[in-house]
This record gives structure tokens, sequence and C-alpha cells, in this order.
């Protein structure tokens, strides 16, 4: 007896809850069924406005008159009374002629020949120039063989011995041998002597000097100066 009423009880409940459950199956499905006790808010009627239509005018017939030709004639030109209009002579321009510039050779720089200092030495060496040939101005040939030729005389108180020589300092080299040429022998106080080098005249006219002059190791005693003019 008791199992038959909780079978009774189970079967109710089961079928409470298929109710239960159709119930809210349908308010799901359709919430604005009748069962519903909450049914949503209806929306408001949708506005349709009418699209615009193009409607197409018809425009009124355009009559336009008939145009007129007009016809131009031109005035015959009497070509005996024509005047001739002068053409414009193109006048010539100014051609630039652009020369070759002249082009500059350098010429050989000539080196200077070192000269001795000339300083002036005490009364112990001192020499006075007696006479020079060539004299001033002397006219040779070209090619010209002739002697130089200087007597010197010892004004000092020393005698001139082996280190003293006459030497060549400046100017043209007419000498064929060295620079430097002995004594012919010692020279004592007050004595004189006569030095003889052997040179030639250049081979071009013109006028040319050279300088010597008596050296004592490294200090110019004296020295004299000849000039020479070489003509054809």
């Amino acid at each position: 007896m008791k199992d038959t009423v909780w079978n009774l009880l189970t079967i109710m409940a089961m079928l409470a809850a298929c109710v239960i459950a159709s119930y809210f199956l349908i308010i799901f499905n359709n919430p604005t069924s009748a069962f519903n006790p909450l049914p949503p808010q209806s929306l408001p009627e949708v506005l349709i406005l009418p699209s615009p239509t193009a409607t197409l005018r018809t425009l009124p017939d355009i009559v336009t008159p008939g145009s007129q030709q007009i016809q131009t004639s031109q005035p015959e030109i009497d070509q005996s009374t024509a005047t001739l209009r002068p053409t414009s002579t193109l006048v010539p321009t100014k051609t630039i002629v652009i020369l070759p510039t002249a082009t500059i050779t350098p010429t050989p720089t000539q080196t200077p020949t070192e000269t001795p200092t000339i300083t002036p030495t005490s009364t112990e060496y001192q020499c006075q120039i007696i006479s020079v040939e060539p004299g001033s101005n002397r006219t040779l040939t070209q090619g010209g063989d002739f002697d130089g030729k200087w007597t010197l005389k010892n004004t000092g108180t020393e005698k001139w011995g082996g280190e003293v020589d006459w030497v060549y300092i400046s100017g043209t080299e007419f000498q064929t041998g060295n620079d430097s040429v002995d004594l012919p022998s010692d020279v004592d106080p007050t004595k004189e002597v006569t030095v003889i080098v052997d040179m030639l005249a250049p081979r071009q006219s013109g006028t040319y000097e050279a300088t010597w002059g008596l050296k004592r190791n490294d200090r110019i005693i004296c020295q004299s100066k000849i000039t020479i003019t070489v003509v054809q």
C-alpha cells in the first residue's frame, strides 16, 4: 500500500515537471503568448517614407530663325598703286674669335756662383793691386785667346805662403783651367808678385766682366775686376 502511494506521487511530480517545462517552452518560442504573464512591449509601427520619383519635364519646342548668309567681298587691290612694305634686313652679328693664348716657356734659372765673403782683415794680411791686364774695355775677337795678368803687392805685415791663393770669385768664367791659382812664390811684406791666368773670350759678341781676388783660407784679402768687349 505504501509503495503504491509513493509511485503515484512520483508520477504526479513527473507530470508536473513536464507541464512546467512545456509552459516555459511555449513562452520561450512565443513571448507574446497569452500564457506569458510579462509579455514584451510591442514595437512602434514602422513608418515607410515614399522614395522620390524623378519626373521628366518636357521642354517646349524652340524655334530658331534661319541664319542669313552674309557674303563679304574683299576690295580689289590695284597692283599699280599698291605700296610694298620694306622687309627687315638681318643685321650681321659679331663673331667672337677666341685666339689661342701664348704659352710662356719658363727659362732655366741660372744657379748663382757661390761668392766668398769679403771680411775685413787685420793689418797682418793686406794687398794692393798694382796693375791689371787686359785693361778696362779691351776689345777681343770671338773665342780669342788672352791672358789675365795681375801684379799684387803685399802691404801687410805677414808673408804670403801656401795658404794664400789667387781665386775666381764671380762673373764670366774666362779661365781655361782651375778656379784657383797658386802664387808663383812666397811674398814677403812690401814685395810684389805677378799672377797670370790663361783665358778665352766668349764666342758671342758683348761686354763681359769677371772678378778675381786674393784669398787666405776662407777670407778674401783683396779683389780685382777685368772687363772685355767681344766683337766678330
